[in-house]
């Protein structure tokens, strides 16, 4: 069955009293076979009999839906057989023996239709003796049957499609952006949830930023966007970190002596630094120099390694904040050069 059939159609169940020929013809109607064009969509779903009472109807439809049109409070309760169930405001009127009603909704998946009501009203004498001994008669009024057409608005909305997600950031603070929303009925919201499940930011546009963050952690988001029919879809998970902080360390490698010298830009906090590096032997970091300045020069490691190396500021407190980890590539000295051949020469 053809994606026409989406919105209303489900596997219908047996109802007293309705008849067969129209609701095949009804079926039909609702068919969009495959090649045909997602045109404007009109589908009819006629009901059997059902309860009638001060202006409130209520009743299965073929598809074996159950709907109660609320007259006086002016609301429609509809229930699919998958028990999912939805109410909007209606509006009814009843002249004589007949119902006529309608409604604005989404159905199941999400597509917006505007309904219109069509019900005819039955009444039935009954006779009786009454308290006294007396006969009367009394008049019942019940639905008798009837049809409700839904007129989608347009084509049938294709499958939303997932938000892209990718993030810049600082030392702290993250900006997303990520892909504006197709298919499903516009217009769209967005939501951002971190990596708790929290909702931490609704927007109608494309990015979102966050302050106040730990600088060089990893942080989760994903977005989730929603259609005008409530119907959403989440963005894969996107990891973004924050920068660790710097102070732009150099590190150089002397291969005549072995050493790496490494150079920053001042801490304005910091009374003294220490750089260190890691020893492959003993599988610890070591502390390779220390300085009040902006200079250290460091050395005692076998050379054709890679080296990892950071440079640690302390405040008057002796508090530590490490910052510019790198890897550095320390080679052995070249070889000598030949000596000259002229040096042979006698």
């Amino acid at each position: 069955m053809g994606s026409g059939a989406k919105a209303i159609l489900h596997e219908p169940r047996t109802v007293k009293q309705f008849p067969v020929s129209l609701l095949v013809l009804s079926l039909l109607a609702a068919v969009n076979f495959p090649g045909q064009a997602n045109a404007d969509t009109v589908i009819t779903v006629t009901n059997g009999t059902g309860g009638y009472t001060a202006n409130r109807l209520a009743f299965y439809d073929a598809n074996g839906t159950y709907l109660v049109l609320d007259g006086v409070n002016g609301v429609v309760t509809i229930t699919y057989p998958g028990q999912t169930t939805f109410t909007f405001p209606y509006s009814q009127m009843v002249s004589g023996l007949s119902v006529t009603g309608s409604w604005s909704g989404a159905d199941e998946s999400g597509y917006v239709y505007t309904a219109s009501v069509q019900e005819a009203l039955v009444q039935t004498r009954h006779g009786g003796s009454g308290r006294g001994g007396g006969y009367r008669t009394i008049i019942t009024t019940s639905l008798a049957g009837g049809n409700i057409t839904y007129d989608y608005a347009g084509a049938y909305a294709p499958p939303l499609v997932a938000p892209v997600v990718t993030a810049d950031s600082t030392t702290t603070s993250v900006t997303l952006s990520w892909s504006a929303a197709s298919g499903g009925v516009p217009a769209y919201t967005y939501s951002v949830y971190d990596q708790n499940g929290t909702d931490v930011a609704d927007t109608t546009g494309l990015t979102a930023s966050f302050t106040g963050l730990v600088p060089g952690t990893a942080y989760e988001y994903t977005v989730v966007t929603t259609d005008s029919a409530g119907r959403q879809i989440t963005s894969a998970p996107a990891t973004v970190y924050t920068l660790a902080p710097t102070l732009n360390t150099v590190y150089k490698y002397n291969p005549a002596d072995n050493t790496v010298t490494a150079t920053w830009d001042a801490d304005p906090t910091a009374v003294s630094y220490s750089v260190f590096y890691f020893d492959w032997a003993s599988g610890m970091w070591l502390d390779g120099a220390d300085t009040t300045g902006t200079l250290a020069t460091v050395s005692g490691w076998s050379p054709d390694i890679y080296v990892a190396f950071y440079l640690a500021a302390y405040d008057v407190n002796g508090v530590e904040t490490d910052y510019d980890q790198q890897w550095v590539s320390v080679q052995a000295p070249p070889p000598p050069p030949p000596p000259d051949e002229d040096d042979f020469d006698d």
